[in-house]
């Protein structure tokens, strides 16, 4: 926050494990940090073994949404009231609670959260300005559909919300070159034990599921933890983004291999010609 003067600032907090005071006062600090560039992404948990190395409650699927609903309801009126309060839900009860300075977004920080599930996306759809959702290739019509039950349910609610996915990033001068280069870090260099580990937490076995999806599922969590491809010449890459903004996406959480070096090249090489194709506004000069 304190080294950029144009970046949204992005921090996670995992709800079960931070208290809303304490996770309200360090937003509070970033946003003055940063100038006001500051949004929270809040994740409800699944992982039964970080629950347990902090002590704390395992709650069932849905209830942890509740929890997550009242916790961030917390987090907000310290943000908002400008007097000492006490609060008395299901889940915490203080006393005396103020917090100052405010943050600099009024009258809340930008919030994110990630459910996919039907009670993570109604907890989205009534509490969370952005939304992630998981799109998988050659399912742009479920990906659709999907975005849209999602804004429709906050429309209902009296809100407007965003729809975000992952992408993983392979660019290079021509088709071919990007393509031998994710399998060449995939299938030569790849953490296949690191997988495999996450395919036993996930708890997801060939007595389950057949080989061929396995298989799936290890190719695109090594080329980039599952997320959507976008791999190609700039000018393939920006005619994907185009598919994406027409099914509903409004942003992309990126990642690449080499990322210094591949950021620079989303910059110089990608960023110009989605400017020109309309995705994206020009970054304003800085005086």
């Amino acid at each position: 926050a304190a080294a950029t003067d144009y970046s949204c600032i992005f921090s996670t907090a995992h709800v079960p494990l931070v208290h809303p005071v304490t996770a309200a006062k360090q937003c509070a600090t970033i946003d003055h940090i940063s100038g006001g560039r500051f949004a929270f992404n809040i994740v409800c948990g699944w992982f039964r073994n970080e629950f347990e190395m902090f002590a704390a409650d395992w709650r069932q699927h849905d209830v942890r949404y509740e929890y997550a609903a009242e916790w961030l309801e917390f987090v907000q009126r310290i943000w908002r009231e400008d007097k000492a309060f006490d609060f008395d839900g299901v889940y915490f009860t203080a006393k005396q609670v103020w917090s100052e300075p405010k943050p600099l977004q009024t009258p809340s920080l930008p919030i994110m959260n990630a459910g996919g599930s039907p009670a993570g996306q109604k907890f989205a759809a009534t509490h969370a300005d952005m939304n992630f959702v998981i799109l998988k290739e050659r399912e742009m019509a479920a990906g659709k559909a999907q975005i849209n039950s999602l804004k429709t349910m906050a429309r209902n609610a009296g809100r407007n919300i965003q729809s975000w996915i992952h992408v993983y990033v392979v660019c290079r001068d021509t088709e071919k070159e990007s393509q031998d280069y994710l399998d060449y870090y995939v299938r030569e260099k790849g953490d296949y034990e690191a997988v495999n580990n996450l395919l036993e937490i996930f708890e997801m076995n060939s007595e389950t599921l057949p080989a061929e999806v396995l298989e799936q599922f290890r190719f695109h969590f090594i080329a980039g933890h599952g997320g959507y491809p976008l791999v190609g010449t700039p000018e393939k890459i920006v005619d994907e983004m185009n598919k994406l903004i027409q099914i509903g996406v409004d942003g992309v959480l990126i990642s690449w291999v080499d990322y210094k070096t591949e950021a620079k090249q989303w910059i110089d090489e990608v960023l110009p010609l989605m400017e020109q194709a309309g995705q994206r506004a020009p970054k304003p000069m800085v005086p």
